[in-house]
């Protein structure tokens, strides 16, 4: 591979030198500026309820599902909805059948092929059976508490 000389960090007024993009001390401060829009938790709609949700549905189904197709066993440390969500109050946050267990490797991937085309899905209104049944099902929930 041909040898290419380093660039300036593309962060106004830095000097540094990189390969490409930012310095790790532009980087950071980027990232930091990201996790502060992003929001906290239980600002993002997981709260207590979720995280002990969270691990018991880990215990159940330790390894990641699309790594297990591929005969690879992985641990899965994310519980990933399935049809994407819009917070907590979500009709299809809660029920498990729009969970599954997956490796934080696969959520990524997942993240950036499968969740744009299914947000998709979602406005134009083919889950809309899904999304009637949980209502449902939430609804007797919450009337038996």
């Amino acid at each position: 591979m041909p040898w290419q000389p380093l660039r300036r960090c593309t962060y106004p007024g830095c000097r540094q030198r990189v390969k490409s993009g930012r310095c790790a001390e532009h980087q950071r401060e980027i990232r930091q500026q990201q996790d502060k829009q992003r929001g906290t938790r239980t600002q993002r709609g997981y709260s207590n309820q979720w995280g002990k949700y969270r691990l018991m549905y880990l215990k159940a189904n330790p390894l990641c599902i699309h790594c297990l197709k591929q005969n690879s066993y992985t641990p899965a440390t994310i519980v990933d909805h399935i049809i994407p969500i819009n917070g907590d109050s979500d009709v299809l946050f809660w029920p498990a059948s729009n969970h599954q267990a997956l490796c934080h490797g696969c959520h990524n991937r997942k993240t950036v092929q499968i969740d744009p085309i299914t947000k998709q899905k979602r406005k134009t209104g083919e889950y809309r059976e899904l999304e009637a049944e949980a209502a449902r099902r939430n609804d007797w929930m919450y009337q038996h508490e």
